[in-house]
């Protein structure tokens, strides 16, 4: 499994991992979660299985 996400890429995700945790939490609209930890989970391993498929491939050192 090679990196197939950048820097940015994954920044941007964390972010909005965490406004999405937020807005879950303040509405109580706990289905919010779902895609939050698809979000969290593939920011913090740097791959993106849709990526993957597609072929895209934002990592610059790979």
């Amino acid at each position: 499994m090679e990196n197939n996400m950048g820097g940015f890429d994954g920044y941007f995700r964390s972010l909005l991992f965490c406004i999405a945790v937020i807005f879950a939490v303040m509405s109580g609209q706990w289905i919010w979660m779902i895609p939050t930890g698809i979000l969290f989970a593939t920011a913090t391993v740097s791959w993106c299985p849709l990526y993957a498929i597609t072929g895209i491939n934002t990592n610059k050192s790979a």
